[in-house]
């Protein structure tokens, strides 16, 4: 064979091998991708960035009880690979839960469940850890971890007042102890909502040292029914176990009235001119239809909604003390003209507007007159609100309020302490008020309750006074009260 012979063939030779060896790197690319499920040619598929983690909720502890977690994992780069999350405690590990092969996905939402007596945990310290990783050449990982505190000793809860008469709209107390650890949390619970009691030593000096008595203010919304919602006392400790126990009540149904507000057409287009007017209502002034029925419905709706908001956080704020003392004040010296729950109808040109619950009462008046705090308090809001017009609110202390509204004048600023039967304002027809009134709510923990018991010296003498005496005989001993 000649040179040239040699040369020509040794070239096909190197030809080949590097043919083989591109097949041999092409298939072993083609082998990674489908095994690792990965994409080289994604632009992030070499970045550097992990993914991210982070609680949505972050857990306070583990007790007695299952502990649902709710995990975070975002990554903004080539996506997600894998999650775990773990338990450890003294070093031994736990698996609760692992998602592999997640096919880049950019984030995702992880509920894991942790019962730490199945899961055969004791007392002590444990450490909950959450590993993501990403699909990029380097497997970017990271970590969140948190050291909880494993504690199975549930809160002890004793009613002391034996029996709780209340009426459908109304509002009555307990006392109870709560006993073990001092709890995070307490109250009665119904309907989803927990009503927060107080430390009794607040309410009266005679209860000092007694410093695991406590006493719940709780209403009795008109939507309960005793035939499938019930009413419990509740105790959460700061790592979440919690004890409940069940209390003796009795609840009268009540029947409400019902009356109407009639428009004419002057009326009803002052009414909706100053509403889409206010600026609360400058985002749905498009959405007008130009028919004044409709627009009357959608602008009341809106209003009472944004009325009801700016109100909720002064209404939930309250003192951990009695301010006011006997019973409450009328603010001005009328017959109310309808209760709290009676049914309001607005009516304009013979057509209904819109029905539902009053959640307080209209005082009206013949001629401008004082309005008068109906106990001592600290002022928690001063405004001016849609339908409500100039609106003040008055705390009380444990979780009671007064509301008066549609105001002509208010003689009292945010943060002003008042006392039972000061001015602090005036009569007027602010708002949507057709009459010279004053508008008048209680609220306790934030839910309408009827006025009408609190402005009676009796009612306050039987829901209150006496039960406090009996609590003052069966805990201190005490027969002189």
């Amino acid at each position: 064979m000649n040179r040239t012979n040699r040369v020509r063939g040794g070239a096909v030779f190197t030809t080949f091998l590097l043919a083989l060896f591109a097949s041999i790197v092409a298939g072993g690319v083609v082998a990674f991708i489908q095994i690792a499920n990965v994409n080289p040619a994604n632009p992030f598929f070499l970045e550097r960035d992990p993914p991210e983690i982070s609680w949505g909720q972050e857990p306070l502890g583990l007790g007695a009880d299952a502990v649902p977690l709710t995990i975070e994992i975002k990554d903004t780069g080539i996506g997600l690979d894998e999650i775990l999350v773990r338990i450890s405690q003294n070093n031994t590990p736990r698996e609760l839960l692992r998602k592999q092969q997640l096919g880049g996905i950019g984030s995702d939402t992880v509920k894991v469940t942790v019962d730490p007596k199945k899961l055969g945990l004791h007392e002590g310290k444990a450490e909950i850890q959450v590993l993501a990783f990403d699909r990029s050449l380097w497997s970017n990982g990271a970590r969140l971890s948190k050291n909880l505190s494993v504690d199975f000793l549930k809160p002890r809860l004793d009613v002391i007042t034996p029996q709780q008469n209340a009426v459908l709209g109304g509002s009555e107390l307990v006392f109870y102890r709560v006993g073990g650890k001092r709890p995070d949390s307490q109250g009665v619970f119904a309907q989803g909502s927990l009503y927060p009691g107080f430390p009794a030593r607040f309410w009266d000096d005679s209860f000092q040292g007694q410093d695991d008595l406590y006493i719940a203010f709780f209403p009795i919304p008109p939507s309960f029914d005793d035939q499938k919602d019930s009413m419990t006392i509740l105790a959460r400790d700061s790592i979440g176990n919690v004890a409940s126990a069940p209390f003796n009540y009795r609840i009268r149904q009540k029947k409400w009235g019902s009356f109407s507000i009639k428009l004419d057409e002057g009326q009803a287009m002052n009414l909706k001119n100053t509403l889409a007017a206010n600026p609360s209502n400058e985002s749905i002034k498009a959405r007008l239809s130009g028919d004044t029925l409709t627009d009357l419905r959608y602008l009341i709706k809106a209003s009472a909604r944004h009325d009801e908001s700016i109100l909720s956080d002064p209404l939930s704020r309250t003192e951990g003390r009695r301010l006011w003392n006997g019973a409450f004040l009328k603010p001005v010296s009328s017959y109310p003209a309808n209760t709290a729950g009676d049914i309001r109808t607005v009516i304009f040109n013979g057509q209904e507007v819109l029905k539902g619950p009053s959640v307080g009462s209209r005082l009206p008046v013949s001629s401008r007159q004082k309005v008068l705090a109906s106990n001592s308090g600290l002022v928690s809001f001063v405004g001016d609100l849609s339908l409500s017009g100039n609106t003040i609110v008055i705390d009380h202390g444990f979780g009671l309020s007064t509301v008066y509204a549609h105001l002509s004048e208010v003689s009292v600023k945010l943060g002003d302490e008042v006392q039972k039967g000061q001015t602090i304002g005036r009569t007027g027809t602010s708002g949507f008020s057709q009459s010279e009134e004053v508008y008048f709510e209680m609220r306790l923990h934030g839910v309408p309750i009827a006025p009408n018991e609190w402005w009676d010296e009796s009612w306050i003498t039987d829901h209150v006074t006496n039960k406090i005496a009996f609590v003052q005989r069966t805990v201190l001993g005490d027969t002189s009260k």
